[in-house]
């Protein structure tokens, strides 16, 4: 029983406090600020946080959503983004063995800061994205098993392969769309983020993650029209159904594609 309490509250309280230092990196990186100095201060007037209200969930639930010095309202996405990590971080330590969950958890990581940017300035830093494909392929040859692999040389070849279908098919769409629409129809960030996925999930997710993606996207779409959302309106941030088809792919989505592949195909 405590180790089984163990598994999930200590990663859950771990991820909460990464969750912190990811809201750091959400509001800093667009501005072209350090994420590291300096440290957490009020948005509004600039005053250091004390540490009592710097405590994840918690510290926005005691303040009731109000800063301490200056009474400016805090937005409520910042114990989302901490609950959101801490969840990832307890499904996946208890998902994957602890190498691959490690790096699993790094890579969750990444959709969340690069989701929640999307959202607020429809880009995707490349240091997110292309930083995301340098990692996933040098994680690849540290840890093959990413792949199924047993060495350096296969997990980091396998590495490649997802990368550069993941990239390449989401460019032709991109190229087609574009060519259809006769504008610019997908963001080369996109393009780069679904590279990055793939040189960390190998070839097989890719086309998986553009499916689901564009399922959620549309549907998401379909009911922004309905409610007449000022704020985007026609022009929709596609990172955040990326990421979100990525982590349906991590929590059984592989599985899931193996178990429909293999009822298509078994003779009846």
């Amino acid at each position: 029983m405590a180790l089984t309490l163990l598994n999930y509250l200590a990663p859950f309280l771990v991820g909460a406090c990464i969750g912190s230092f990811l809201n750091v990196c959400i509001y800093r990186i667009p501005l072209g600020r350090s994420v590291i100095h300096p440290g957490s201060h009020c948005a509004a007037c600039g005053s250091p946080i004390p540490w009592q209200y710097n405590i994840p969930i918690l510290g926005w639930l005691l303040l009731r959503g109000r800063a301490a010095c200056c009474g400016t309202k805090i937005d409520s996405r910042y114990p989302l983004v901490e609950f959101i990590t801490a969840a990832a971080f307890v499904a996946l330590w208890n998902l994957y063995p602890p190498t691959p969950a490690w790096i699993y958890i790094l890579f969750a990581c990444g959709l969340i800061i690069a989701t929640f940017i999307d959202l607020d300035h429809f880009i995707i830093p490349d240091r997110i994205s292309l930083g995301g494909c340098l990692a996933g392929l040098l994680l690849s040859a540290v840890c093959p098993e990413l792949h199924e692999k047993s060495t350096a040389w296969q997990g980091f070849l396998f590495g490649c392969y997802g990368l550069l279908l993941g990239g390449g098919l989401l460019y032709a769409i991109a190229v087609l769309g574009s060519a259809v629409l006769k504008k610019d129809a997908m963001g080369m960030g996109d393009v780069k983020f679904l590279a990055a996925m793939g040189a960390f999930l190998g070839w097989q997710a890719p086309l998986f993650i553009i499916m689901v993606s564009s399922l959620v996207g549309s549907v998401f779409g379909i009911a922004l029209m309905i409610r007449r959302h000022k704020r985007w309106g026609l022009k929709i941030p596609f990172g955040p159904f990326l990421a979100i088809a990525a982590a349906v792919w991590l929590l059984g989505g592989k599985q899931w594609m193996a178990d429909y592949i293999h009822y298509v195909t078994s003779p009846r």
